[in-house]
């Protein structure tokens, strides 16, 4: 079956054409330029900014000029992932997009329905002259998967809504009202290096089973680089054991399924480095079953020669922090059941020559809490030798308590479906909490259809459920 034949075609056919072009964070380019071609073709006022950011306004269908604005928000950029063995180039390509009529998928990366749903309902709304609905403001932002830039870079002087949709939920059924606040804290280690004739070998760990670090960290799925850490501290407590590079992880949203490290020892010692890295796998395989099934640590021989390493005291600090820095859950919200209060995901490690970089992304929905642990983590950071930097703060989302719009979004939902939705606050990050603190008396709701393992190559969405949301958005439009 082929991804035109599905329906909505509309919204499928303009789902086809984003991922036709590569639109991963911090390369938006090119869907920021289809996004301005889309509204100059059609003879829609639009805004492009500095960076990428895009507005498209459409003017009211008839009977509905004197009704208030409404912001439609999803962002354009997508967390691009993919397997070792995919050949796709994802800064140049597009996604290769696959469907069994009940699903629909990309071959060997990630599908970007996160966000990408988003950007096609936008355009099939606005592609579309029997639809009723109010004025149109819709924002469709660069780099949400990387800290919001977008968001905060946006003039929302521009805008005249006040209550806004935003399509960036993966739960139908669910309508979000209030979402945590988070941070990106970066660590950096100098390694100081000497050079001897040594044998080396590649660490993996891989085939975990990753996730969201927002909707999905409450699951206790391991995270890689975390792992690797342990490992590496068993490794390098033998007097001959020393580190060369590490690598982890792709983005810092994501929680960790694969990690490297390359180490190097005598000759001699192969035997007992194998054996102590095998055994340490094992363990750690039937420690994480129940989250991580697919969990593999593998140990392979590189060759010998002269190679540069890390000296030990650099190495330690290095290792030292990784097992140190708290990861996954670290509180439950009191007053909601079962919410994820604060969390912290180490995201990515990464050598490049002699530096080697952490990224943690953490979240809460209580500033202090946030501000603590940013304190934590940088405090480890520096006390293992290394150096800390905070960025990408955005605020939390706060739940409003009188929401005409949540009011209109819930009648429509329980007309159509027959049931109440259930009304949530989540822990992963959303630009409506940056939106509502640069728009006064912004009402705005969440929405979305189901999407299965966002930010992984199993991403998928349900295109039942597509349809369905699809339909609920132009019901809401209606009654607005």
């Amino acid at each position: 079956m082929n991804v035109c034949e599905l329906k909505p075609e509309k919204v499928f056919k303009f789902f086809e054409l984003i991922s036709s072009v590569p639109h991963g964070s911090d390369n938006t380019n090119q869907i920021s330029a289809l996004c301005c071609k889309f509204a100059a073709e059609r003879g829609l006022d639009y805004i492009q900014d500095e960076v990428g950011n895009v507005i498209i306004r459409k003017s009211a269908t008839p009977g509905y000029e004197t009704h208030q604005t409404v912001i439609l928000q999803g962002h354009m950029d997508m967390v691009a992932v993919k397997t070792p063995e995919s050949d796709i180039d994802l800064e140049r390509d597009g996604l290769r997009l696959k469907t069994d009529g009940e699903y629909l998928w990309a071959d060997g990366t990630s599908l970007g329905a996160d966000d990408g749903i988003a950007v096609a309902m936008i355009m099939a709304l606005m592609d579309s002259d029997d639809i009723p609905h109010p004025p149109i403001e819709a924002i469709i932002t660069i780099n949400e998967e990387t800290g919001m830039d977008g968001a905060v870079f946006l003039d929302t002087s521009v805008l005249k809504g006040r209550r806004m949709i935003n399509i960036d939920s993966e739960d139908e059924g669910i309508i979000t009202v209030g979402c945590a606040g988070g941070a990106r804290v970066y660590g950096q280690f100098e390694l100081k290096r000497t050079e001897g004739e040594y044998l080396t070998a590649k660490l993996t760990v891989s085939g975990l089973t990753g996730g969201h670090s927002g909707s999905e960290i409450q699951k206790g799925r391991a995270n890689s680089n975390k792992l690797m850490g342990e490992l590496l501290h068993e490794l390098c407590a033998l007097q001959n054991v020393h580190l060369v590079s590490l690598d982890g992880g792709e983005k810092d949203n994501a929680i960790a399924n694969h990690s490297e490290a390359v180490i190097a020892f005598p000759t001699d010692e192969a035997e007992l480095v194998r054996h102590i890295a095998e055994a340490q796998g094992e363990l750690i395989k039937l420690r994480i079953a129940s989250t991580d099934p697919n969990a593999y640590v593998s140990f392979e021989i590189l060759g010998s020669g002269v190679i540069s390493v890390a000296d030990d005291e650099s190495a330690a600090s290095v290792i030292s922090a990784m097992c140190r820095v708290p990861d996954g859950v670290q509180t439950m919200s009191a007053d909601i059941e079962g919410l994820v209060e604060t969390s912290l995901n180490f995201g990515v490690l990464n050598t490049e020559g002699d530096t080697v970089s952490m990224t943690f992304c953490l979240r809460s929905s209580v500033k202090l809490e946030k501000e603590g642990l940013i304190k934590l983590v940088s405090d480890v950071i520096v006390d293992c030798g290394g150096t800390a930097d905070c960025g990408s703060e955005y605020p939390a989302w706060e739940y409003r308590k009188d929401s005409p719009l949540r009011d209109a979004v819930v009648n429509a939902f329980s007309a159509q479906y027959g049931r109440a939705p259930v009304i949530n606050v989540i822990h992963a990050g959303l630009e409506c909490g940056l939106f509502s603190s640069k728009i006064d008396g912004l009402d705005c709701v969440s929405i979305g259809p189901d999407i299965h393992d966002i930010h992984t190559v199993n991403e998928k969405l349900d295109i039942a459920s597509t349809a369905r949301t699809w339909t609920l958005l132009l019901n809401i439009l209606k009654d607005l």
